[in-house]
């Protein structure tokens, strides 16, 4: 006979448990039965470290694995308690000779069952030389592969997990309580503040920009202010595409396209004189970005209304020195001619400005389909379920939106074909892109210090940038492409997610009023207004990038990885704070202790 010392930790905020547990210890030479862990009172309150006394009736070897056993507590008269579910951070089991033995746990344990646990030295299969262990890592895969089951959502999406609603979720992979609390008291506070200035049921057309005026005063942030404050200025249409919240379709442009042609004679007032647009190219300080991806996409209805798209191409000029990025060019398709025209700075002050508010529609479609919801939640969501599933131990905004479920769809499975590996790590799409030194691009100069490790699926370097790849797209990018989007559309002529008229066939015609008649109605404009302002907000909860509270490395070695990471994200974000002091705009968003662990919302 032996005697173990049991030390368990429950974790806060609604994780204990009224269940009895009980533990059986799995040696080298045979399990344990299970040793009720029960000491006088209340055990596994919320919050609790405790200890427990349990005697072995004979010597079961090495340890090798915990198996944790939760029933509800039978009472006289009543029977068996409803089960509930219970929070264990950790067991520590201490033999009576040698030292203790880490058994992470971090999960729920809901109702009645069993769960096995692997002392919490980190090991690849190979380094499980007993076969027991191996039984239970197989095992393990095989119960994670039978609950978490692959599903088409769409033809041409990723595949997803496959469950119908957030009910149906494992315990383990929803909200915390406290993060969904707060994420719908938010909601309904925003709401009620909408629904109270009369604004979400009105159908209609905004009665002029300065009554948009009541809609901007709408939680406002310095950065939305800014953006309203420098919306028609042509040097913040063009920031918007290096720090805005779509950075990831700007590129040099080396020859123009044979469908968008410009010529010198149109963009000569902003290159100046002695160049040209050929020696422009050849310099590299041209760029482009083409929402070609956009042509001839299905658009939605609202209020019984048709929406309209565009699908522009945008050329840059980058002024010499450390001036601006500013446009020189849009085209609103991808088909050149006299219903097409290319407009330019120089054309009428309504006419240039619907243009860009056209490319600033469009990136609205991109970002939101694809950007954000495809590459930063649905691939993310495929990399999960992966780990999920073969390591032992998901919201799109469709009802306002100018394309709607379907123009999303088809956006996605557009997008699917062309996707590539490159495309999601950040160093070899900067480079690809041709943007390794256009100045003020502070999304790729915060971006890549984040990424920080050099490339090279046959190498352990390979294995390590394809982890860094999933690391950083489900963390940095995504905060990147969602932190903003309250920022950017606050004041709605910035990113309006819908077009109610055509775009122009021909120059001369734009006005104030037809302006604001394309814009989208009252109603769309808050459903999307609040949405993003939700979506932009972290509810509680926080878990900020190189931040582990569940502590699942027991050895030294990945501790000081872990110091050392936290260390140079620190670093990091000095220096970024103190770049930012020097900014008229900060650029916030990649900034570590803002950036999520993982995609939280």
């Amino acid at each position: 006979m032996a005697d173990f010392r049991v030390r368990v930790s429950t974790e806060a905020f609604g994780a204990g448990t009224w269940d009895k547990v009980s533990v059986s210890i799995v040696g080298t030479r045979e399990e344990s039965p299970p040793l009720p862990l029960d000491n006088l009172g209340k055990e596994f309150t919320a919050g609790a470290e405790e200890d427990f006394q349990v005697t072995l009736p004979k010597d079961v070897g090495q340890v090798l694995l915990l198996r944790v056993h939760k029933a509800p507590p039978a009472l006289p008269l009543l029977g068996p308690l409803a089960p509930d579910a219970w929070f264990c951070r950790w067991f520590q089991l201490t033999p009576p000779r040698g030292g203790p033995h880490l058994f992470p746990c971090y999960q729920w344990l809901e109702g009645a069952g069993s769960l096995v646990l692997q002392e919490g030295t980190a090991k690849v299969s190979r380094a499980d030389h007993h076969p027991l262990l191996q039984q239970q890592r197989q095992e393990e895969l095989q119960a994670r592969q039978e609950m978490y089951q692959w599903k088409a959502y769409n033809p041409g999406w990723p595949h997803c997990l496959d469950k119908r609603t957030v009910k149906d979720l494992d315990l383990n992979i929803k909200y915390s309580t406290a993060k969904n609390a707060n994420f719908y008291l938010q909601a309904g506070s925003a709401f009620a503040e909408m629904k109270i200035k009369g604004l979400l049921d009105r159908k209609g057309l905004w009665r002029s920009l300065n009554e948009m005026k009541r809609i901007f005063n709408f939680r406002k942030t310095p950065a939305a202010e800014h953006a309203f404050e420098h919306w028609q200025e042509d040097a913040f249409f063009a920031s918007q595409f290096l720090n805005g919240l779509n950075p990831v379709l700007i590129r040099r442009c080396h020859y123009l396209p044979k469908n968008f042609p410009v010529t010198d004679a149109m963009v000569a007032s902003v290159l100046g004189p002695g160049t040209s647009l050929q020696a422009e190219l050849e310099k590299g300080s041209l760029f482009l970005v083409d929402h070609g991806i956009l042509s001839g996409i299905h658009t939605n209805v609202i209020n019984g209304k048709p929406q309209f798209s565009a699908a522009p191409m945008t050329l840059l000029y980058q002024s010499p020195g450390c001036g601006p990025l500013l446009p020189l060019a849009i085209q609103l398709s991808q088909s050149p001619g006299p219903h097409s025209p290319i407009f330019l700075p120089t054309d009428d002050k309504w006419d240039w400005l619907l243009a860009k508010t056209w490319v600033r529609n469009a990136e609205f479609s991109f970002h939101e389909a694809l950007t954000h919801l495809l590459h930063s939640h649905l691939l993310p969501e495929v990399f999960t379920l992966a780990t999920l599933r073969q390591l032992p131990h998901c919201h799109p905004l469709f009802k306002s939106t100018g394309i709607g479920i379907e123009g999303f769809s088809e956006l996605i499975q557009r997008n699917m074909k062309q996707l590539n590996y490159s495309l999601l790590c950040l160093p070899e799409d900067i480079q690809t892109r041709g943007v390794e030194d256009i100045p003020g691009y502070y999304y790729r100069d915060d971006g890549m210090q984040i990424w920080g490790i050099p490339s090279s699926l046959e190498t352990r370097e390979a294995l390590v940038q394809y982890v860094t790849m999933v690391i950083f797209n489900c963390s940095a990018k995504h905060a990147a492409v969602s932190a903003g989007q309250f920022d950017a559309c606050a004041w709605m002529p910035n990113l309006p997610p819908s077009m109610q008229l055509p775009p122009p066939t021909s120059k001369g015609l734009a006005t104030r009023e037809g302006f604001i008649a394309t814009l989208p109605p009252v109603n769309a404009t808050c459903d999307v207004i609040l949405a993003l302002w939700l979506l932009s907000k972290e509810p509680g909860d926080r878990r900020p990038l190189g931040t582990y509270p569940d502590e699942h490395f027991t050895e030294e070695a990945p501790r000081r990885s872990i110091a050392t990471f936290q260390s140079h994200l620190a670093q990091i974000s000095r220096a970024i704070q103190e770049r930012n002091r020097g900014l008229v705009l900060p650029y916030t968003y990649l900034d570590p202790p803002l950036i999520e662990n993982s995609v939280s919302i």
